[in-house]
């Protein structure tokens, strides 16, 4: 079944990374379980069968913004804008109407 990029979107949090400094980072393999679990049905597809990739050492502020990438079991694949609305690791993700890749 294919993605279709059209107004999906999950709220959540994530696991923190403590990084050097005290700099806290986003667990990107938390997050992407998470990507998984909250859009995958939402477009039809079981979140074991999609596959979710996001940048790694994404620090944690809020507002700070980044792509991930979902392939569904077609290999079609859409890009999620990722928000951060906190300091806490909690976070939006949105898939924009042309975020077909």
């Amino acid at each position: 079944m294919r993605l279709i990029p059209i107004a999906l979107c999950a709220a959540g949090a994530v696991a923190l990374l403590s990084a050097g400094c005290g700099t806290k980072t986003i667990d990107d393999g938390d997050l992407e379980q998470k990507l998984a679990e909250l859009l995958a049905p939402q477009a039809g597809e079981d979140p074991e069968n999609v596959s979710v990739d996001c940048p790694d050492d994404q620090e944690v502020s809020k507002g700070h913004k980044f792509d991930c990438e979902i392939t569904a079991t077609d290999g079609s694949k859409v890009r999620v804008v990722v928000t951060l609305t906190n300091d806490d690791g909690g976070f939006s993700a949105t898939v924009p109407r042309d975020a077909g890749a």
